[in-house]
């Protein structure tokens, strides 16, 4: 599931910040600037989900339209692209202020760590003790549930964690399966 959502000054109701998202992606601190994280951190933004998508492009695609209103309006100061698009003017500026500069031996280091994930872990889905499909990864793993009826993308994730089966609601009706790591899975 995905979404379009803004950060909003809670003092001066200015939109800051326009974006596409999916989890808590409207809530992380990564891949945001010095001030808005500052914002974020001092309690100064409210957080708001505009819609939701099934379909990323589709959110994508509205993430844009409502930025390029909000820029009309000389809002969404933290954004620098229209969506995906980032338009020439803002390539230019990037280019003019990223010219000549070199990451220092530290920098790298730190964004080679920062940037490192570790490898996926299969995902295994039961209903009432058989194995009914391995997946790469969980976000794999939850996808196909969403997709499939199973139960949402966030059951998905309570169920890894916690080993529980998922329960019947009333968009998600059957129940009962289970969504483990492979490696929980092994006996030694």
């Amino acid at each position: 599931m995905f979404y379009v959502y803004i950060h909003k000054l809670k003092q001066t109701e200015e939109v800051v910040y326009c974006g596409k998202g999916s989890n808590q992606r409207f809530r992380d601190y990564n891949s945001r600037g010095k001030e808005h994280v500052s914002l974020m951190k001092s309690g100064q933004l409210d957080y708001i989900i505009l819609e939701y998508f099934e379909d990323e492009n589709e959110a994508y695609d509205k993430e844009e339209i409502i930025t390029e209103r909000y820029k009309l309006a000389n809002q969404c100061r933290f954004n620098i692209a229209l969506g995906r698009r980032t338009s020439e003017q803002t390539k230019r500026k990037l280019s003019k202020v990223l010219k000549g500069k070199k990451r220092s031996k530290e920098t790298k280091e730190r964004i080679k760590k920062n940037h490192k994930r570790p490898h996926a872990k299969k995902v295994l889905l039961f209903k009432e003790g058989r194995l009914i499909k391995t997946f790469r990864s969980s976000r794999e793993a939850g996808q196909y549930a969403v997709e499939n009826g199973i139960c949402s993308y966030g059951w998905c994730g309570r169920s890894l964690k916690t080993g529980e089966l998922t329960k019947p609601t009333k968009e998600f009706p059957i129940g009962g399966f289970l969504f483990e790591y492979e490696d929980d899975n092994i006996e030694l």
